[in-house]
């Protein structure tokens, strides 16, 4: 028993013998420089600075960041419950779009604010300034009154031009030329994005037309007069009226409407929100479905501008195939 226990502090005492041995030789090779190689001091990497883009629509922001993507810093600052047509920034606001790097324009009259502020001429870019002859004018002057904006009128140039997506295309070539001329260095990478984006704007072009096709002449009623260059671009039997999805019409606006359906026998109006359900069991009650057609004039709640579209198309594509 006790040769037992004597082996067993024998083999203790040798193993801690050879731990010491190893840490005594590794201090020697280390202290004559046989260590590990010290690492390679990391590179600082200097962030690129970003071309700053304040824009007057959404349309236009999706346009950007789609175009530039990690190039751009992209802002669009009107509040959500507002239509940028006729929004008016403060003055801190319009300090910074002053000291922006691009300023994206709509043109067509769009965002009057800008011929009433103080903006530098060599950012601004009118992304509609190439196809200004296909612009439609306005025929007479409307007053209304909805939403935080208040009153405004309809008049001088049709301006929702990105409703049509040929118009669409047109403007996205203006962004990615003005970011291209900032950054010449990644004028290939903005011209790929941009091919991308002109597929997207295709694809949805075919889909509309399709639907359009299909309706042919059948009566369509539009909600709000911002419809132009889709009824243009489609070919559409379109009538426009000047109601609010959140507002209830009046005895005037039924009466009106009863007097267009006279001679536009429509079967479905085209909104640019949800109704009121009250107005949809009304309408219902004339024969007259309704359907959301969302402008994306402002940030949409859910999703961007190609989903928004498509879900526009969507809506299109399911009258055209109820109308067969």
């Amino acid at each position: 028993m006790r040769a037992e226990v004597g082996c067993s502090i024998l083999r203790r005492l040798k193993l801690k013998s050879t731990r010491l041995l190893v840490l005594f030789l590794v201090g020697i090779v280390t202290a004559c420089g046989g260590g590990p190689a010290p690492e390679e001091p990391v590179e600082s990497q200097v962030p690129v600075e970003k071309l700053v883009i304040y824009t007057v629509n959404y349309p236009l922001a999706y346009f950007a960041g789609r175009i530039g993507g990690e190039l751009v810093e992209v802002h669009f600052p009107a509040p959500g419950d507002e239509d940028p047509a006729y929004w008016s920034p403060d003055a801190e606001t319009i300090a910074a779009y002053q000291g922006a790097d691009l300023i994206l324009l709509n043109g067509a009259d769009y965002a009057k604010w800008v011929s009433r502020a103080t903006l530098p001429a060599s950012k601004m870019v009118d992304t509609s300034a190439e196809f200004s002859d296909r612009l439609i004018p306005l025929e007479g002057a409307t007053t209304h009154s909805h939403g935080p904006e208040g009153e405004h009128e309809h008049t001088g140039w049709a301006f929702t031009t990105w409703l049509d997506p040929e118009l669409a295309a047109l403007q996205a070539e203006a962004v990615a030329a003005a970011i291209s001329a900032a950054l010449p260095e990644h004028s290939s990478d903005v011209r790929v994005r941009l091919e991308e984006l002109h597929a997207d704007l295709k694809s949805l072009d075919d889909r509309l037309a399709a639907a359009a096709a299909v309706i042919d002449d059948e009566p369509l009623l539009f909600s709000h007069p911002v419809y132009q260059y889709l009824i243009g671009r489609y070919g559409l039997n379109g009538v426009e009226v000047h109601w609010e999805p959140d507002v209830a019409p009046d005895g005037h606006a039924w009466g009106h409407l009863e007097e267009k359906l006279k001679t536009h026998p429509a079967k479905v109006m085209l909104w640019e929100g949800q109704p009121l359900e009250a107005t949809v069991r009304a309408l219902q009650k004339r024969g007259i479905s309704s359907l959301v057609f969302d402008p994306c004039g402002n940030h949409p709640e859910e999703g961007d501008y190609l989903t928004v579209m498509a879900a526009n198309a969507a809506a299109l594509e399911h009258f055209a195939g109820s109308s067969r």
